[in-house]
């Protein structure tokens, strides 16, 4: 048995997960939650950080009052060309995800970039120019439905995630995002959330040191931001260490009317991790995690039986993630190093 595999328990597991619904708590507020004691909270996190199998991801895309422009690009390469393509796309700040799967594609790129021209100098002037890239073909993100930063590991018991986000729990029923005011994000507000992107538990206190503001000014510049939902953090655990190591996309087509009611279906399957309206010849996508590769068929069968409207038109396993919320991965899908998301930068500056 891998040692790293073995070395994660229970606990450490209850930890990510309360930590995925307050990422910033404090150790002294998870205590109680948790059943431990707050210094061996922060000793068990210090463990599972250092070695890459846990981390958390604050992630701040927007331009302004805009969303970012993203895109899910399909790159085929040449024969043995993969491996090569895929390291040199791990590397570009617009790329938050980066996966070798199965398929009529080589790799699956998930990008973000601030406006549409940005995302035609990267693909022409970037991606296509990669030796060993044949094609791409992209679909643009029209909705997000549910984002990555909702998925759980569920290891904590319904008391424990009430004691933790404060709520009362009511009549179960399906996770939908609710609209709202959503904060712009000044300029001047990148620096600080980029300084997330690689710990989002660091302090104040470093945030101030680092980005010369008071720390009086991040506290409020934060606030803002976690409440306008401009600023989304998320934390993951290394795929073959949680208990759902295989990641798979599928790509279906669901009538305009039906797709509020089929993303409101789809997030409340355990296993989904994304759902989105994108653009071209399908217009639905959905990412999930699965406890194995049989539990696709199982998952995909789940889909259509629940919503008679979706016809899946395409499936994908990823091979390897190599890249994930702009984290750069190994084969384990333990964090080796944050890839800077600056998606503000030009992709291309010497087109």
């Amino acid at each position: 048995m891998n040692s790293a595999i073995s070395a994660i328990d229970d606990t450490d597991r209850a930890l990510v997960h309360a930590l995925q619904l307050a990422p910033r708590a404090s150790w002294e507020r998870l205590a109680p939650v948790l059943g431990a004691r707050p210094e061996t909270l922060a000793r068990r996190w210090e463990r599972l950080t250092s070695a890459g199998e846990a981390w958390i991801t604050g992630l701040g895309l927007r331009t302004g009052a805009l969303s970012p422009c993203m895109a899910w690009v399909e790159v085929m390469c040449e024969p043995g060309a993969s491996p090569a393509v895929g390291a040199a796309l791990v590397e570009d700040a617009h790329t938050m995800g980066v996966e070798h799967t199965t398929g009529g594609r080589e790799l699956l790129v998930f990008v973000a970039v601030p406006d549409l021209h940005t995302l035609y100098r990267y693909l022409y002037f970037r991606v296509q120019l990669i030796p060993g890239v044949t094609g791409t073909r992209s679909s643009m993100v029209t909705a997000v439905h549910i984002a990555p930063d909702r998925w759980r590991l569920d290891q904590l018991t319904p008391a424990q995630s009430d004691l933790l986000t404060g709520r009362t729990r009511r009549a179960a029923g399906p996770l939908v995002p609710t609209a709202g005011v959503v904060a712009a994000m000044p300029m001047e507000d990148r620096l600080l959330v980029l300084a997330l992107a690689g710990d989002a538990r660091r302090t104040v206190a470093s945030l101030a040191r680092e980005s010369g503001m008071s720390e009086s000014t991040v506290r409020r510049r934060l606030a803002r931001l976690e409440a306008g939902q401009s600023l989304r953090y998320s934390c993951s655990m290394a795929s073959a260490l949680s208990g759902w190591p295989v990641s798979a996309t599928l790509w279906a087509e669901v009538p305009e009317y039906e797709v509020a009611g089929c993303a409101a279906v789809a997030s409340g399957l355990r296993e989904t991790r994304t759902c989105m309206s994108v653009s071209g010849p399908w217009n639905f996508i959905i990412s999930a995690r699965l406890r194995s590769v049989e539990g696709l068929s199982r998952y995909t069968a789940d889909l259509s039986r629940r919503l008679p409207g979706l016809r899946i038109t395409d499936t994908a396993v990823a091979l390897h993630v190599r890249k994930s919320e702009a984290q750069e991965l190994d084969q384990l899908g333990r964090r080796l190093r944050t890839v800077r998301p600056d998606i503000w930068q030009d992709p291309a500056p010497h087109a």
